[in-house]
């Protein structure tokens, strides 16, 4: 199949991932704290997240959510500053100062919400063309913009098809691989070069009842460890989990592992760790990270459990 056969697949992806602008609907009116932080992060928010938050009925159960979904994605738990939560508003201010088309915000823009999951391109204004450089007077071409994002390979155009200053992503010339980053986006924020390999870590997660326990299995080709002298391994893990309660709390719990391991453990197809999570009876969402502190994949999970 060739690249302009894939171009309306692809960008038909992408507006499932990225481009569905109208405003969900929500179980009660969003205040306006709430409504500008959906703004900002509906792009990395999972589906069963944004279905929860969607779910909320009141401010306070708003403001517990954003609080826990700002912790979970904290990349360094152990310091004051949440970079993720930082990049994130800076971003967003950024849009919304400089990005703006017409009557839309720039968190509502095909730049905006590129510029929001992917960051600032290389550069920002390459390759900008002008409806002169069209063959023919009679059939001008639109002018465009292409951000090339560096490492990742990818070179993101945008077209203005009315000539109003308005820009619409451009898949004709914009490669299908802009999907997998969306994606990613979903688990890891995506800065500048930074992005280029694989980055999801594999791992199944489920829970044992009469132990209260997360059983989780980490897949070991994934991950990377820490050496010593003695030729000793060592995989560094973080857990994090948000613990959506039948009352309609949040609970947020926190815990980093050290899992010794010899060259025969690497081999394995999974490495498993267990987790205490003491739960009574009652219906419960987890919201479930695992993090590699060493060689930084990470991935999530969203569990259903029902204890009796």
């Amino acid at each position: 199949m060739n690249r302009h056969a894939l171009a309306p697949l692809a960008k038909a992806g992408i507006a499932m991932l990225l481009l569905g602008v109208a405003f969900p609907g929500f179980a009660a009116r969003l205040d306006p704290d709430s409504e500008d932080f959906f703004h900002m992060t509906r792009h990395f928010m999972t589906r069963d997240e944004e279905k929860v938050f969607r779910g909320l009925t009141t401010p306070e159960f708003r403001r517990e959510f954003i609080a826990a979904f700002w912790v979970i994605r904290d990349p360094d738990p152990e310091t004051e500053e949440n970079e993720f939560r930082t990049e994130l508003e800076t971003r967003f201010e950024f849009v919304n100062k400089h990005l703006r088309e017409a009557n839309r915000p720039g968190w509502d823009t095909a730049r905006g919400m590129i510029y929001m999951v992917l960051g600032p391109p290389t550069m920002m204004n390459a390759g900008t063309t002008s409806s002169t450089l069209s063959a023919s007077s009679s059939n001008p071409m639109p002018n465009s913009i292409v951000w090339p994002y560096g490492e990742t390979g990818i070179r993101v155009w945008f077209i203005d098809n009315q000539g109003y200053g308005v820009y619409d992503l451009d898949m004709m010339r914009t490669s299908p691989r802009l999907l997998e980053l969306l994606k990613r986006a979903r688990t890891q924020l995506i800065q500048g070069d930074k992005g280029a390999e694989e980055n999801f870590l594999g791992f199944t997660a489920e829970f044992a009842p009469a132990a209260s326990r997360l059983l989780i299995a980490v897949e070991a080709k994934d991950l990377r460890f820490d050496t010593d002298g003695a030729g000793g391994f060592t995989a560094r893990l973080h857990l994090a989990a948000n613990i959506y309660m039948p009352d309609g709390t949040i609970v947020t719990r926190k815990e980093d592992r050290r899992l010794a391991v010899d060259a025969e453990m690497q081999k394995k197809k999974r490495l498993a760790l267990d987790w205490a999570l003491p739960l009574g009876a009652g219906k419960y969402q987890v919201d479930l990270l695992v993090l590699d502190r060493v060689g930084g994949r990470s991935n999530r999970q969203f569990l259903s459990l029902k204890i009796k």
